[in-house]
């Protein structure tokens, strides 16, 4: 409410609209019980179809927008993220989705995962209210929805590992490796030894590789996209890795693909279900899923002391921010800090 020449003015949102109405009195108790009873009434009304979206048509045109604008794997996220909102709580209205809902379906993947063996995971359910918020984030930016709500109060899960990763010791890769042959050792050793992303395995062209600089090139393709700005680039080849590289284009030679593991290298899971599924039969003990071998890079890269700008650059991020993750401390390392200080003689 504001007063503007001596006459109050309310200036309310109800269910996603703006209203600035004039109260038609200079008195301010006057002015509150008129704006009370206003909103009431608004709020009591039944939506016009043309003042309020519906859920089915927003996503229809969501849908579209993400086809244009993001990757296979980016798309197949955020549906998961809107079959998992609708299971919950199915929208008739765009605006039916406010962060009070969204805090509540927070609530309903936790129990989700107590239900079905921690599935999905911390990680998991923190990816799909992220998506969510830029979801209505991108309703608000093409004007799809009338309001800006607070998205930033629905904060992330805090048990995840303490914003740490998972990461192998070398005795664990040393057991993976013992028991992975063909294109998935071609997969393991892209994973741990360079860093690579799923989808960037998925889609590594033969020309990607040049064996005269011993090198892979990450860069945009018409059947792919990278996940950032950053994450084109270019990656020195460990020798075992080039050497299986090389075992892997000899086995298909007439694919353009590096990787030609049997499944739909256009679905999300096209190499982590049978990467997961090979180890959970060979290591059941082992914790192993395919994003772990790029933890377990830039962990290593960082505890052999290597700078954080080279570990950003070499891992894609697009912000040094999300390298700092990997700056994990063990045991070993407080006691060789300890042990650098000086002996002072007495």
């Amino acid at each position: 409410m504001y007063l503007r020449k001596d006459i109050f003015y309310s200036d309310i949102y109800v269910k996603g609209k703006r209203y600035r109405v004039s109260l038609k009195t200079n008195d301010r108790k006057i002015a509150i019980d008129r704006e009370r009873t206003l909103f009431s009434f608004l709020l009591n009304q039944k939506p016009d179809k043309e003042e309020a979206l519906l859920w089915k048509t927003f996503k229809r045109w969501f849908r579209s927008y993400l086809q244009d604008t993001k990757s296979t794997g980016t798309v197949y996220l955020y549906n998961l993220a809107i079959k998992y909102l609708e299971e919950f709580k199915k929208p008739v209205y765009l605006r039916d989705i406010t962060p009070s809902m969204l805090l509540e379906f927070k609530f309903y993947l936790k129990e989700k995962a107590q239900n079905n063996h921690n599935k999905p995971g911390p990680a998991g359910r923190n990816r799909y209210i992220k998506l969510i918020k830029a979801m209505m984030r991108t309703a608000e930016e093409y004007g799809k929805i009338g309001i800006c709500q607070k998205w930033a109060l629905i904060s992330r899960d805090k048990d995840e590992t303490d914003g740490r990763v998972d990461f192998h010791s070398v005795e664990e890769l040393q057991q993976i490796e013992a028991v992975l042959d063909g294109d998935l050792l071609t997969v393991f050793y892209l994973g741990w030894a360079q860093g690579l992303r799923r989808g960037e395995m998925a889609f590594l062209h033969k020309s990607d590789y040049n064996p005269t600089a011993h090198t892979l090139s990450i860069h945009k393709k018409e059947e792919w996209t990278p996940k950032t700005k950053k994450s084109a680039r270019i990656i020195p080849l460990h020798p075992d890795t080039e050497r299986l590289i090389k075992k892997s284009i000899a086995r298909s030679p007439k694919s353009q693909y590096i990787i030609n593991l049997s499944g739909n290298r256009y679905k999300n899971t096209y190499l982590s279900y049978q990467y997961i599924q090979h180890l959970g039969k060979e290591l059941p003990f082992l914790k192993c899923y395919l994003h772990k071998l790029r933890h377990t890079f830039g962990t290593m890269l960082v505890q052999n002391g290597t700078h954080l700008k080279i570990v950003c650059d070499l891992m894609g991020h697009s912000n040094i921010l999300q390298t700092e993750k990997y700056t994990h401390t063990t045991q070993n390392q407080f006691k060789k800090a300890i042990a650098s200080f000086p002996h002072l003689g007495k």
